[in-house]
This record gives C-alpha cells, sequence and structure tokens, in this order.
C-alpha cells in the first residue's frame, strides 16, 4: 500500500511538473514570428469605382489576398517586419457596359482579365501582450507592382457589329500601408492570427491602346497612359510560428 501511494504520488508531481512547464513554455515570450495569411481583397476609393464619368475609376470587384510576413523585435515590444502581399481582384465588366450607349434590342457583352496588385514592403511594428492574446500595430512603406487588366467589349449598333479592345498594362510604384494584427497563442511555438491592412499607390501605365472594329472597318488609337490610384484593404487569417526566446529555463 505504501509503495502504490509513493507512485500515486510521483506521478502527480510528475505531471504537475509537466503541466507547469507547458504552462510556462506556452506563455513564454518570443521575440521574433514567421506569418501566411489569406482572406479578402477589398477595393476602395477610385480602385473600386464604377463611376461612367470617373476617368481614373478602375472597377475592381472583391477578391482574394494572400500574404506572408516575417518580424523580429529587437527593442522591448518594437521591431521590424517585412510583408508580401498578392491581389487579386475581377474587373467589374458590368460597368463596363455601363459605358455603352446602346438601345433596348442591342445585345453587348464584356471580357476583362483580373487586375493584379503585389507588394513589398518593411518597416516598424509594436507588440502589445494581453495574456495569451496581444495586437501588432505597424506602418509600411516599399514597392508595389500592378497590372492593368485587359478589355474587351463586343455588340452590335442595329445591323452594325462592332468590339472595342484595350490592352492591359504594367507599372511599378511606391506603396504606403498599414494594419493591425489580432494574435492568440496556441501553444509553445504556434498562434492564430486575424488581419486588418490597407495599403496604397499612385500608378501610372504607360503604352496602352484601344482597338475598334466594326463591319464598316476598323480604327485604333495612339498609345496613350493613364494614372490610377489603387487603395485596397485586406482581411485575412492565417498561423504564425514563433521563434527567438528572450530567455530559456527548460
Amino acid at each position: 500500500m505504501k509503495k502504490l501511494c509513493l507512485t500515486v504520488l510521483a506521478a502527480g508531481m510528475t505531471t504537475v511538473s509537466f503541466c507547469q512547464k507547458t504552462f510556462i513554455l506556452s506563455h513564454q515570450d518570443k521575440k521574433g514570428f514567421f506569418a501566411i495569411s489569406a482572406g479578402a481583397s477589398l477595393p476602395m476609393g477610385q480602385f473600386g469605382s464604377c463611376s461612367p464619368g470617373d476617368n481614373q475609376a478602375s472597377m475592381a470587384g472583391h477578391g482574394l489576398a494572400v500574404n506572408i510576413s516575417a518580424g523580429y523585435r529587437f527593442i522591448g515590444r518594437v521591431g521590424l517586419m517585412i510583408k508580401g502581399e498578392q491581389h487579386r481582384n475581377a474587373l467589374q465588366t458590368d460597368a463596363l457596359l455601363a459605358t455603352v450607349y446602346r438601345s433596348e434590342n442591342d445585345v453587348w457583352t464584356a471580357k476583362a482579365d483580373n487586375w493584379s496588385v503585389t507588394t513589398v514592403m518593411g518597416g516598424p511594428y509594436i507588440n502589445i501582450p494581453f495574456g495569451r492574446f496581444s495586437v501588432d500595430a505597424r506602418v509600411l512603406a516599399g514597392r508595389a507592382r500592378a497590372v492593368l487588366p485587359s478589355t474587351s467589349i463586343v455588340g452590335n449598333f442595329g445591323n452594325v457589329d462592332m468590339s472595342v479592345q484595350t490592352t492591359g498594362s504594367e507599372s511599378m510604384a511606391t506603396a504606403f500601408g498599414g494594419g493591425l494584427s489580432l494574435n492568440y497563442r496556441l501553444g509553445r511555438s504556434f498562434s492564430l492570427k486575424l488581419n486588418g491592412d490597407y495599403t496604397q499607390a499612385l500608378f501610372t501605365f504607360d503604352n496602352l491602346i484601344s482597338k475598334a472594329r466594326s463591319t464598316n472597318g476598323q480604327s485604333e488609337s495612339s498609345h496613350y497612359s493613364t494614372d490610377r490610384t489603387v487603395g485596397v484593404v485586406s482581411a485575412s487569417a492565417g498561423v504564425v510560428l514563433l521563434f527567438g526566446n528572450s530567455h530559456r529555463p527548460f
């Protein structure tokens, strides 16, 4: 009986010790992180505008955002991070058709590629812990690459068939952004993450051409340029790998 009690006591002490170690490790401060997230891309301002009278209306719709990021705290709760993000947003073809003046008997269809915006930015961030939860706030700047989609509209004016095509283009620009993240610590080295980020850049797309064809002939515009302000919010969720102990008791 005495041996049984000692065995149970030893097992209990081992369990308590293991639980205590797990608790300490799951709350141990980590200085660095690597994260991957995915979610929705929401166009803002003129990037999502469909106003026929706005020459800079980009007619972007809701899309997909994927991002990866990494950071390390060098001074207390303040650190530096880098983030790469990819946005893909459909162009709203209904808005393209709204610019065509036609009668009720005319039938028109529109096709377009997707908007693509890729950013690589870096900057400072601050981490504020609340037990297993923590909040990250960041301000970022860097470079962005955008692809202006090509478009095609096909239809008729009475007995005259017609099509209008506009070429796409690529552009690079300086990008600025910022955001917040809510983290929940799962254990020793992993967290769940909810992100909200805003990114803005002004692009100039060059060498654009519009071509019009009909049963009466065809015409082509000279090369022209257009400025577009891309403003987009990403709302995403993902996982975080934590690394870099401030100190290691175990």
